[in-house]
């Protein structure tokens, strides 16, 4: 087996929670407009699901919704939203039950807190639990 690298390559990809909904369907991020939480849902090939991961420094990513990379990934009232590009980056780290996606500071994770289709992606602090761990599959 492969073991997955620190971070994700720049590159687009579909983030995908690693806890599987009640109807055992995998949940994916998914970009609904500007100034809009980001959501957890059914994992397809939407445009809407592809996310492009840059560089932002050695340490932290940037995560833009292909369809706008004009936008950013941020940090909303407790959840992620998506608003015009203002160097919003995050710590995206590898760990033994799939990737963190953390604050600069490293000290909140995104998560679901229930992995149903349709959950917000929250921001919050860390649970351990495997809700807050995600996967990056390259598209």
């Amino acid at each position: 087996m492969t073991a997955l690298p620190p971070r994700p390559a720049p590159g687009v990809y579909a983030i995908v929670n690693r806890v599987l909904s009640p109807n055992d369907e995998r949940l994916a991020i998914t970009f609904n407009g500007s100034d809009q939480p980001a959501t957890a849902t059914v994992r397809t090939d939407s445009p809407a699901q592809r996310w492009v991961i840059a560089d932002y420094d050695t340490r932290t990513q940037s995560v833009s919704p292909q369809s706008s990379q004009n936008l950013q990934a941020a940090w909303g009232s407790g959840f992620v939203t998506v608003l015009p590009a203002g160097n919003y980056v995050w710590t995206i780290r590898n760990t033994d039950t799939g990737y963190t996606i953390q604050d600069g500071g490293v000290t909140v994770f995104w998560g679901v807190a229930n992995a149903v289709d349709g959950a917000e992606v929250t921001i919050g602090d860390g649970t351990g639990n495997e809700k807050q761990r995600w996967f990056f599959e390259k598209i």
